[in-house]
């Protein structure tokens, strides 16, 4: 079957569809109702607000006082709050007013990466680490790659480790590198310094200060160690698998 295109061969009595329209709103609408018109919305305003919900994270482990667990969930639950709080913000920042040197939606979008960040890699990190039956199988496919990477997973290790030795009040990351198609290791200083672009996370641990200094104070070597013994394998090989995906349709 052809559908014409030909307005020529189409009569169509605008008049009397009209009236139809206007026939049945009548029908529809009671008479005292009012109908309103939208609200208008400001200029700069853009509804894409979002809303993180905290998670809840066991922390099993010896290796860290309940002390530290307690105040370290308070922190991560106030990223989220304070994320919340950005993002709304964001709506109605006046963008028309943006610059390069000070302005309220420049200052909200840094927050927004600072706290979407700090909500992120606290959740990578509190399901990665606190394993007390930490244990990783040589034909996994996470040594495997480790392996191929860096030669040995023991030289992933040492590579690992010197990398978090190194985060200033931050931390270590270990993940798939989009742009290189292969794992680094990372060094991440505050929540956005050192932050590389296409970094899919495989493991996290936090090196601020607050994770360690009620345990361990200035010992922050030990607190690494313990980290490492405790990795959840697990939950890093369910990363890797997703990573290796990644690495599949980048080829």
């Amino acid at each position: 079957m052809s559908l014409s295109t030909d307005k020529s061969h189409v009569n169509i009595d605008w008049s009397s569809i009209e009236d139809g329209i206007k026939e049945s709103v009548s029908r529809l609408t009671p008479k005292d109702q009012v109908i309103e018109a939208p609200k208008p919305i400001a200029p700069d305003a853009i509804q894409e607000s979002y809303v993180a919900e905290p998670k809840s994270y066991s922390q099993v482990s010896e290796f860290v006082s309940q002390r530290t667990k307690d105040a370290h969930t308070k922190l991560y639950q106030e990223y989220v709050e304070t994320l919340n709080r950005v993002s709304a913000e964001l709506d109605t920042a006046k963008r028309s007013e943006s610059n390069n040197r000070h302005s309220e939606f420049k200052s909200l979008k840094c927050d927004e990466s600072h706290n979407l960040n700090g909500v992120w890699l606290h959740e990578l990190y509190f399901a990665n680490c606190f394993d007390p039956h930490s244990e990783v199988y040589m034909d996994s496919m996470s040594y495997l790659r480790m392996e191929r990477e860096w030669g040995t997973f023991e030289d992933w290790q040492k590579d690992a480790m010197a990398c978090a030795m190194a985060a200033e009040q931050g931390w270590f990351v270990c993940g798939y590198n989009m742009y290189l198609k292969r794992y680094v290791n990372l060094v991440v200083n505050g929540n956005d310094c050192g932050v590389m672009m296409g970094v899919y996370p495989l493991v996290v641990i936090d090196m601020h200060e607050h994770s360690y200094h009620k345990d361990y104070q200035t010992d922050v070597k030990s607190y690494l160690v313990a980290m490492m013994r405790q990795l959840n394998w697990n939950v890093i090989e369910e990363r890797m698998q997703k990573a290796e995906s990644i690495a599949q349709v980048l080829k």
